[in-house]
């Protein structure tokens, strides 16, 4: 059945980064679209609330509208604002900040300077690759699809990980049968090349010798410190090849990281986001502090140059790197724990004079909790969900914390998401 085609004028950008307008009384989102014009959509689908619409014409443009430096955005699903002006875009990313703050009833007191890391600084990256009817392609998924766009180059990336890019989609069409798809995830921790790939590699479900042989000279070709495989995302990963350590930097701790590991995806975003983290701790020495949802370290090692740091994780392989890396160093304990389920209580809390969080996109509500029960000074709160973080802020600010500052950093270049630092205080 044929889609409807609609014109719509279109009032804001919504948070995924889609135009979005209203047609009878409901909203419709069109990925490409700008607030102001008119454009012609065809309707999708229904959208949860509203309705999904696909661009078919811009019939009154933006004077905010650009062209598109990248030759491949029409067909990516990488990006999804680079059609929006940079002053235009980086004014509604404060803007959208500013509006969930205010409507969860949180103000603070000063804005930082937000950070903007340019395009080509992108250190990880996972890309699809897929060989159907003796075609290959390596890239990244169109948006909303399981197609897959060929990038032959990508703006965001930083050359060191185009390079490895570049070296390896020769070698992935020859170890693909026809029909196979399967992610390959590329990280350089700053020290060394990691790939993880997921997904049925050959003709039975794990590797043979064939695709093991193959492995090894792909490591050995592309300069590949580690090369991991997995059937699925859920499974572990198995360590095919294992050249030399994998190792991440954080302050003056080495921590030896798990396959697939979290890292920022820019050495200039994890840079801002730990400056404007430890601004607060300038010229202080001797502090007690947790570092919560501490991953592998990113805030633990640059947090011991101001005193003792308990980090604390419940991802079993981040805590072990990090444990490892503790050994042998004074001041850092580190505790396994799951803090959706079970986090710190008010009265663990008060043996702390700082506490820094950094949760996954859901949050940390049952965390926040606790703290706005305690007694802890200074609470530093590090967030990729605006979202989640507006309404995390507002269970601190209630329970007597002020928001001394907001900063935003980000490092998602011609997207819609933004890194948050904010400092409370009591």
């Amino acid at each position: 059945m044929s889609r409807p085609e609609a014109e719509i004028t279109i009032d804001n950008v919504g948070r995924r980064g889609d135009g979005v307008g209203t047609l009878g009384g409901r909203p419709v989102f069109v990925p490409g679209a700008l607030p102001g014009e008119r454009v012609r959509a065809k309707l999708d689908a229904d959208r949860g609330e509203g309705h999904a619409g696909r661009l078919l014409a811009v019939l009154e443009a933006s004077p905010d509208r650009v062209t598109p430096p990248c030759p491949h955005y029409e067909r990516c699903g990488g990006c999804s604002l680079q059609h929006w002006s940079d002053e235009a875009y980086r004014a509604w990313t404060r803007a959208r900040v500013e509006g969930l703050l205010a409507r969860n009833g949180v103000i603070p007191a000063q804005w930082g300077e937000a950070v903007f890391v340019p395009a080509g600084t992108r250190r990880r990256a996972t890309w699809a690759a897929r060989k159907d009817k003796g075609v290959f392609r390596f890239g990244y998924h169109k948006a909303r699809s399981h197609a897959v766009t060929d990038i032959p180059d990508c703006m965001v990336l930083a050359p060191r990980l185009q390079a490895l890019a570049d070296a390896l989609r020769g070698r992935l069409d020859a170890l693909l049968y026809d029909g196979q798809a399967i992610d390959v995830f590329m990280q350089d921790t700053g020290s060394a090349l990691d790939v993880m790939i997921t997904g049925q590699v050959g003709a039975r479900r794990e590797p043979q010798m064939r695709e093991r042989e193959m492995f090894g000279a792909m490591a050995q070709d592309c300069g590949i410190a580690r090369l991991s495989w997995r059937m699925k995302e859920r499974d572990e990963a198995e360590i095919m090849i294992a050249a030399t350590p994998v190792t991440k930097r954080a302050g003056d701790l080495f921590v030896p990281l798990p396959p697939g590991a979290f890292m920022q995806p820019s050495t200039e975003g994890e840079a801002a986001l730990i400056a404007a983290s430890l601004a607060p701790f300038a010229g202080k020495k001797g502090l007690k502090s947790a570092d919560l949802f501490a991953g592998c370290g990113t805030f633990s090692g640059p947090l011991l140059a101001h005193g003792t740091v308990h980090a604390v994780e419940g991802d079993g392989p981040a805590i072990a790197a990090l444990g490892a890396a503790a050994r042998g160093v004074n001041g850092l304990t580190v505790e396994s724990r799951n803090l959706f389920t079970d986090p710190l209580g008010a009265i663990e809390l008060k043996k702390f004079d700082a506490v820094l969080f950094d949760p996954p996109r859901a949050g940390a509500l049952a965390q926040a909790t606790q703290i706005a029960r305690s007694d802890v000074k200074l609470v530093i709160g590090v967030s990729c969900s605006a979202a989640t973080f507006a309404r995390d802020a507002a269970v601190l600010c209630e329970g007597g914390y002020t928001l001394q500052s907001v900063t935003l950093v980000d490092q998602f270049t011609w997207s819609a998401h933004v890194e948050i630092v904010a400092v409370f205080t009591r």
